[in-house]
């Protein structure tokens, strides 16, 4: 029988324990990157010593490298050989841009009226009698068939999803484009949220922060793009708090493990046919941790090579980062 005293020592211990779990956790997501194809792998650059500073800077603790080790492995992370390591490019300033994105992370978590959002485009899927390399579930003696070469030209039309991931609630929202993937198609599609599930869901909401590549409709480079948000901004009077991935660094984007991944087991093992049965398919995603998926079709036609000038974009509605001001930025109503 153990003693009150022992008895003690033994709950404060395990309740540091429990205290140190959650931080090493939560710094350790904040820095995760993962597959859009498999929720199952996930990755992170920190070491145990970086976590280890994280903790003494952050909670005035010091603790040793075993203990966060041990915590890891008890939590399913693994040291592992990639099998591929293939980098097309690198950025400058991408330790300085993730701790900007952490801190605005920290700063809106503590926001609980303000939305957190991760938007992307996923693959895009060419409909029709295609294989898509993938087998499917039959009954009987005879395979499914379909064309030998999975040619774009052989398909019957294309899916486009541009997803929205809300980082709160654990929710997910897919608009099914049919045309051209452009920064009105994205920015339609964040107007689409927010009328029908944002300001809802956030009726105090002064800011919205949202996290994107770099790159795509959505790239910090592009006018086009914070041309439309301030039109957005405008038409549902919020800031709007943008802060790009850097460069080369889409797979950090939370939208690519939480929901992308979900999404492509979904549709993994069928033959994609129509926008109806792509959407039907992709509304039954759904997770153990509750992630729930509502989705559209959007079938307006958006035209490719739209102007894009500096000169359309109000600049003294934007409120830029002191020192990485191309990403990072808000958008005044």
């Amino acid at each position: 029988m153990l003693g009150k005293e022992e008895r003690a020592e033994d709950e404060k211990k395990e309740a540091t324990i429990a205290e140190l779990t959650s931080w090493i956790l939560e710094y350790v997501e904040q820095n995760t990157a993962g597959s859009p194809t498999d929720e199952t792998i996930k990755w992170t650059h920190l070491r145990h010593c970086d976590i280890a500073s994280h903790l003494q800077k952050g909670y005035q603790e010091e603790v040793g490298t075993d203990c966060i080790k041990r915590i890891l492995y008890e939590n399913g992370y693994r040291k592992r050989k990639p099998a591929k390591q293939l980098a097309t490019g690198e950025s400058p300033n991408r330790s300085e841009q993730f701790r900007i994105i952490g801190f605005l992370l920290a700063l809106f978590r503590l926001m609980s009226e303000n939305p957190i959002i991760s938007i992307d485009t996923k693959k895009k899927e060419i409909l029709g009698e295609l294989t898509r390399n993938e087998e499917v579930l039959t009954k009987g003696d005879e395979p499914v068939s379909v064309f030998d070469h999975d040619y774009p030209h052989l398909g019957t039309g294309k899916a486009i999803p541009h997803g929205i991931y809300d980082l709160k609630l654990n929710e997910g929202y897919l608009s099914l484009g049919n045309s051209h993937e452009t920064a009105e198609f994205v920015v339609d599609n964040l107007e689409w949220w927010w009328e029908t599930y944002g300001k809802y869901e956030y009726r105090k909401a002064a800011r919205i922060l949202i996290l994107c590549d770099s790159g795509g409709a959505n790239g910090h480079r592009h006018h086009l793009f914070k041309k439309c948000l301030q039109e957005l901004a405008r038409k549902i009077n919020k800031k709007l708090v943008i802060a790009h991935y850097p460069p080369y660094c889409s797979k950090y984007n939370p939208i690519e493990r939480r929901l992308f991944a979900q999404v492509h087991r979904t549709i993994k093992a069928t033959i994609l046919t129509d926008l109806e049965q792509v959407k039907t398919l992709m509304e039954k995603t759904a997770t153990k941790t509750g992630l729930s998926v509502e989705v559209r079709i959007n079938d307006k036609n958006y035209p490719l090579k739209q102007p894009s000038l500096a000169e359309e974009v109000d600049e003294k509605r934007i409120l830029r980062h002191p020192t990485l001001p191309k990403l990072s930025y808000t958008i005044l109503p």
